[in-house]
């Protein structure tokens, strides 16, 4: 059972910066009075707001800040859980939300809404929609009951009876039907590719030992062509061998060639030089009468013995420089003549590694085809299918299909059981006369004499004392309150017994101000007086009425903007 001890809250709705602070498990019954707009049902949003992150209205998150202030909206709600103390504190600007145990931070999980699932479900054990149905009634956006669709009113009763994780258990065994019958299908058509596989590979390796014989025929025949082939190819390398043999000499004659041939353009080079230094010599002497260093006078004479020298030089350098002339003729066409030679030699290589090149590949094919020559027939060709890989295969896929069947098998009959109409179904149908038996017995304590009972769909069937049936939408407002009302009473003594949605708080926002007469307001007194752990907070107008029917009071006022407690 949930036991809400307090709460305190401030720049939240109309609450300033001071706390409110207020005890929740201190009277058996509070009336909480005041003005219009005072903050009396504050407390109410506070604490839903604490537990749910939202507000019992339809307002936006940013809508709960004090208009005034703007920010530092906070709430925080004690409760706890046979001996376990929690504390929640939420807030908004900043955002804060934040769960205590023990006095001891729980971490938060990286996604938000996963620290809000686990206070519902692992906490309180109580979501927004019980909330409404067991904790508040008569608030602006309370919905009845009677007034909520088949489906939510069904998850409202799952909820109290604590059998919602059939649901769960109901989806989480659809999802694993789902898997396992995709799993069968896989293995059935996996069968059908394997069996279609076996029945090809044994078809092929038949007609493989029927053509093992013409197949073993032509290989021989392959290879003795490449061998005749062969023997050719060794005849011709050897004769190009030969042949090759006579062209040893003809780099070491290029490189001589070439030496020579240098050698005679480096003479001739030199005597070209020489020669050119007679000629400046000769036109020194032809246009000076005078030596320009020591400044003595150069006769006739002197410059003709000097000619005669000079044509006899230059008569020998000419001499030379035509033999060398020639010489360097004789030893361009020799090294032509030697590169020719080594061109037909390189020719003769080109043509003897092709020789090479098909007498390896002629032994290779020689000793591929003898190696195929002696396989088995039915490898002949090169593992073109592995018959025992695909029954091994055939094997194991019998085995997954056997073990997925039984599964399957398991899994229809967990869904079968976990459906609405399974075990959900028998639990609601044990716990519906209770239920019934609840709501006629605080329909009587209220003065109100119908029959009322829910089938296992949750609709209603209404009788009066005289057996006429009715709906709910056929009775007044006041008497609709009284089965909204039972309903809700009806509700928590459920909770209570299963130990489940179970909590103290009990709120009753405006219920006796137009809807309960004064017989039906005395009477409801009576049941929320004799209701047992429970905490029951009255809201209300009636304070002249209503002051001395109750353990405790909160009366709010509104001062300068601001709510508060007198």
């Amino acid at each position: 059972m949930v036991t809400f001890e307090r709460v305190r809250y401030q720049n939240f709705l109309a609450s300033g910066q001071v706390p409110i602070d207020i005890p929740l498990a201190t009277h058996h019954t509070t009336l909480i009075v005041g003005r219009n707009g005072a903050g009396k049902s504050t407390m109410t949003e506070a604490v839903c707001f604490a537990l749910f992150g939202r507000s019992l209205r339809n307002v936006n998150k940013p809508s709960l800040v004090n208009s005034i202030n703007k920010r530092d909206a906070l709430v925080e709600l004690w409760f706890h859980i046979d001996q376990t103390a929690y504390h929640i504190r939420r807030g908004i600007k900043p955002n804060v939300f934040e769960i205590f145990l023990d006095g001891t931070l729980i971490p938060q999980p990286a996604a938000l809404n996963d620290y809000q699932t686990m206070l519902e479900t692992q906490i309180l054990g109580l979501n927004y929609k019980s909330f409404m149905q067991i904790v508040v009634l008569g608030s602006s956006s309370y919905v009845p009951f009677m007034r909520l669709t088949p489906a939510s009113r069904r998850e409202i009763i799952e909820d109290l009876l604590d059998i919602e994780v059939f649901s769960v258990m109901n989806g989480i065994a659809k999802d694993d039907l789902t898997r396992v019958r995709a799993a069968v299908d896989a293995d059935t058509q996996e069968r059908r590719s394997l069996d279609d596989q076996l029945r090809m590979g044994e078809s092929f390796v038949a007609r493989m030992d029927e053509d093992y014989e013409a197949r073993k025929a032509a290989v021989q025949a392959d290879i003795d062509r490449f061998t005749a082939e062969l023997a050719t190819l060794e005849a011709q390398h050897e004769s190009l061998t030969n042949e090759l043999a006579s062209y040893a000499d003809a780099e070491s004659n290029l490189k001589a060639s070439l030496a020579k041939f240098h050698e005679y353009q480096t003479m001739l080079k030199a005597l070209k030089s020489k020669h050119g230094r007679i000629q400046k010599d000769r036109e020194f002497y032809a246009s000076h009468d005078e030596c320009p260093t020591c400044a003595q006078s150069i006769t006739d004479a002197f410059k003709d013995e000097r000619y005669v020298e000079f044509d006899s030089k230059e008569q020998g350098f000419d001499t030379a420089m035509t033999q060398c002339q020639k010489l360097i003729e004789k030893y361009d066409l020799q090294q032509a003549e030697d590169q020719r030679i080594i061109a037909e030699a390189q020719e003769i290589r080109r043509e003897m590694s092709s020789v090479s090149a098909s007498r390896s590949h002629h032994t290779r094919r020689i000793s591929e085809l003898t190696a195929e020559l002696v396989k088995a027939p039915a490898t002949v060709a090169p593992q073109t299918v592995d018959l025992e890989s695909l029954r091994e295969k055939i094997e194991s896929n019998e085995c997954a299909m056997v073990t997925h069947s039984g599964t399957r098998v398991i899994y229809e009959a967990a869904s079968s059981l976990l459906k609405d109409s399974g075990i959900k179904s028998r639990v609601i149908q044990h716990y519906l006369p209770i239920i019934n038996k609840q709501i006629n017995h605080y329909l009587t304590v209220m003065d109100f004499p119908i029959h009322f009972t829910l089938d296992a769909e949750f609709n209603e069937h209404i009788q009066s004392q005289h057996r006429d049936d009715f709906t709910y939408e056929n009775f007044s407002e006041g008497e609709r309150k009284r089965i909204d009302i039972a309903l809700l009473l009806s509700w928590r003594a459920v909770a209570r017994m299963k130990n489940s949605a179970s909590c103290n708080m009990l709120v009753m926002d405006e219920v006796f101000d137009s809807s309960l007469d004064a017989a039906g307001t005395e009477e409801f007194l009576k049941i929320i007086h004799a209701l047992e752990q429970s905490n029951v907070f009255v809201i209300s107008h009636k304070t002249d009425t209503m002051l001395d029917k109750f353990a405790h009071v909160l009366t709010f006022q509104k001062t300068r903007g601001f709510s508060s407690l007198q």
